[in-house]
């Protein structure tokens, strides 16, 4: 048995701790920006449904903490308003940073 935390994102969700925080749209397995609300509430009734199986077990708490997460996405990517302005500070986030180019230093002959 492992001495590491529990880690019900990569355990349950399938999400590497490199990808940790997630964004909604990781968190219920749909595609970044994705546009269909069908889909997103289909991928989240399936994962709450999923994560909900745990809730008797022994990292109930861990169930109870991922469900609420998961409602929250849910509810922010099927509202219109909050979308997109969830979408505008992802593409912010997740946005190139712009390096400084250095000078080039020209040799003195």
């Amino acid at each position: 048995m492992s001495s590491e935390p529990f880690d019900p994102y990569h355990k349950w969700l399938g999400i590497p701790p490199k990808d940790q925080p997630a964004n909604h749209y990781r968190l219920l397995g749909v595609d970044l920006y994705e546009v269909d609300s069908d889909v997103i509430e289909n991928a989240a009734d399936q994962r709450q449904r999923h994560v909900r199986s745990f809730q008797s077990g022994p990292n109930k708490d861990h169930s109870q903490r991922l469900l609420n997460e998961l409602s929250a996405a849910k509810l922010c990517l099927l509202t219109p308003e909050r979308k997109a302005e969830y979408d505008a500070i992802l593409r912010k986030q997740l946005a190139p940073k712009t390096v400084p180019k250095p000078n080039k230093i020209v040799p003195v002959a």
